[in-house]
């Protein structure tokens, strides 16, 4: 299985829990499928999250199907 790696930028909000009110902010998106397995990661700022993919593939296919209505 080779790598498959997928990116794209966002505008969307990073919320602090020190500020009153959310900021705009650009989100990079990440998608990694290897040999490992599938991640999902959000960057904005300077925070990164990931989680695999696989844990969120119901929520996907929620949003999917709702898009084919």
């Amino acid at each position: 299985m080779t790598r498959d790696y997928r990116e794209k930028d966002v505008d969307g909000m990073i919320f602090k829990a020190s500020a009153p009110l959310p900021k705009p902010c650009k989100i990079t998106v990440r998608m990694t499928s290897d040999k490992l397995g599938q991640t999902l990661s959000l960057t904005g700022g300077n925070t990164m999250l990931v989680i695999p993919l696989e844990k969120v593939r119901d929520i996907i296919r929620v949003a999917e199907s709702e898009e084919n209505k």
